[in-house]
């Protein structure tokens, strides 16, 4: 008698035993599916010495380059856009929370990984360059505290506006959107920051300001873990 005749034969005359023994395999395969490690990063399709990928860090590491968290803010129903005393308040306490999105090193003891605080973009942490007198300039931060009133938000537009790099990039041409630019240690803290960020988000009263949060990393990590827990729930 072949083996497929006899599986086929002993199962039918059998039925317990076999579905006793199917549930035995599923539940010791169970459990080793919290072992798994999801990798969604496309960069681990090329193997760790391929020299593109090597050449790729080396020019990171050159350049002090970090893969970004792009969180951006939007006021389309205010008059001045996101250049208001509230909102502007709010960008700030993000910017300030943003700051400490920093936890222990597992791998390095005494370091500590997640936003690189001194490589953050945002009208409280860039420059604001301008002519004090002759031969004479002034350095100071384009928003070094959240203004109080209407005038000195438009202001601190007005100084943005000025700025080449900041017009069009850390803020929309016509001041409606403001970005904040967090660069990572890793890009595979990507959906940790996000998820923070979306927590301190959701602790602001309301107001007419709608954020978005972005980034290739986001993309890759967040989609990743997102993806895995909606196919979890359709199974």
């Amino acid at each position: 008698m072949k083996t497929e005749s006899w599986l086929i034969r002993y199962s039918v005359d059998h039925p317990k035993k076999v579905t006793i023994l199917m549930v035995l395999l599923m539940l010791i395969l169970g459990a080793f599916i919290f072992r798994i490690r999801i990798d969604t990063d496309p960069e681990n399709m090329l193997g760790k010495n391929e020299a593109v990928r090597i050449f790729h860090h080396k020019m990171k590491q050159e350049f002090s380059l970090h893969d970004m968290v792009v969180l951006g803010v939007v006021n389309e129903k205010d008059p001045a856009g996101v250049f208001n005393p509230d909102s502007l308040k709010k960008i700030y306490e993000l910017t300030e929370y943003a700051r400490g999105l920093r936890w222990p090193d597992p791998d390095n003891p005494g370091k500590e990984i997640g936003v690189v605080e001194i490589d953050i973009l945002a009208p409280s942490t860039v420059d604001n360059i301008e002519p004090r007198g002759p031969g004479t300039v002034r350095f100071d931060w384009l928003m070094a505290k959240p203004p109080r009133t209407r005038d000195e938000a438009i202001a601190i537009r007005d100084k943005a506006q000025r700025i080449p790099f900041l017009n069009g990039t850390l803020l929309s041409e016509d001041g409606k959107a403001l970005c904040l630019y967090l660069p990572l240690t890793s890009k595979d803290l990507s959906h940790r920051v996000y998820s923070q960020l979306k927590e301190k988000i959701a602790t602001f009263s309301s107001g007419n300001e709608r954020y978005f949060i972005t980034g290739l990393p986001v993309a890759e990590d967040t989609f990743g873990v997102e993806m895995f827990k909606q196919m979890a729930i359709s199974a």
